[in-house]
């Protein structure tokens, strides 16, 4: 037993460690005139993720545009990841920070336990409004989605995937240097270790994000890891640096996401989004869009459809 709290203690010092520096690391970050039109009021770090990307930027004026609104009210994980509507035209996030500067600039000596009340600060902090944002502009660019169960499972995952490469992205623009302390305090979901790809051109960077939401859309489809080079291999041939690069970085992914909350939440919530993608394109000309049942069927419509929504975030 003293081992283990020993282990704790030890772990909750680093946490500590880390909090501290990714607040002063952040902080630092002087924030651009041009953008406090859009910074959120006590959204943590929110003006310096605006000054740093325009991905970031580009997310916020995009759902905005599409007549969403934000509501300044506290949202812990458990309650967000709960809730069945992400077509809703506003988003919940907890306006600490305030609350999170004050603990790192010495409120925590004014607590019993600043551990728990660390943790209690980053739950309530632990939903990116970049990534919800960006499922309500992504619902809009798809075609209108199929009615059967099982195809409509599959527009979702595909869905997923463009949100989830998009974090990536965004982790990319900022960089290797700040983007863990944003993954850290919650700003944003993913981190970057190699920036290599993303100084490439356009058009190499537009083909490793499209391998890795396929990639990903395989993970969320359930191959087994261990198969989603092969199936890389099979649509990016002679590719081995990309398919190499971008299989390590699609099993970044939470496995506890992809075999448990997406699992249930489409388990749950399946008819109230078919019911709600079915109003959002009832005006649509274009016909439904179905997925093959097998990934590696994925023809030129598939891909016109990657592009259409990198194009539209200036990827």
């Amino acid at each position: 037993m003293t081992k283990i709290r020993s282990k704790l203690a030890v772990q909750r010092d680093k946490d500590f460690a880390l909090f501290f520096r990714d607040v002063e690391a952040l902080r630092k970050v002087k924030v651009s005139k041009k953008v406090e039109s859009l910074v959120l009021p006590e959204y943590p770090f929110d003006g310096e993720a605006l000054t740093l990307s325009s991905l970031y930027r580009k997310s916020r004026t995009l759902y905005m545009a599409n007549g969403g609104t934000y509501s300044p009210k506290v949202c812990s994980v458990a309650r967000s990841l709960s809730s069945h509507d992400l077509f809703r035209s506003y988003i919940e996030y907890s306006p600490i920070r305030s609350e999170l500067l004050w603990f790192q600039q010495g409120g925590c000596l004014e607590v019993t336990e600043p551990s728990v009340k660390l943790e209690d600060l980053l739950d309530k902090n632990g939903i990116s409004l970049y990534h919800e944002q960006n499922h309500r502009i992504v619902w809009e660019l798809l075609p209108p989605a199929p009615a059967e169960r099982l195809d409509l499972g599959r527009y979702l995952n595909f869905a997923e995937s463009l949100i989830v490469t998009l974090d990536l992205a965004l982790a990319d623009q900022i960089g290797k240097k700040l983007s863990p302390s944003f993954e850290r305090l919650k700003t944003i979901y993913r981190t970057s270790e190699d920036e290599s790809w993303s100084k490439k051109s356009k058009k190499e960077y537009r083909q490793y994000l499209t391998g890795l939401v396929i990639a990903t859309y395989f993970l969320l489809e359930l191959y087994e890891p261990e198969d989603i080079a092969k199936g890389l291999n099979y649509v990016f041939p002679k590719q081995k640096k990309l398919v190499r690069d971008v299989t390590k970085r699609s099993l970044g992914l939470s496995i506890l996401f992809i075999q448990n909350t997406n699992i249930l939440w489409q388990d749950r919530y399946w008819q109230f989004a078919q019911e709600r993608l079915g109003e959002m394109h009832l005006d649509s000309s274009e016909d439904p869009f179905y997925l093959p049942e097998n990934p590696l069927e994925f023809t030129d419509h598939e891909f016109s459809v990657i592009t259409k929504v990198f194009a539209e975030f200036g990827l």
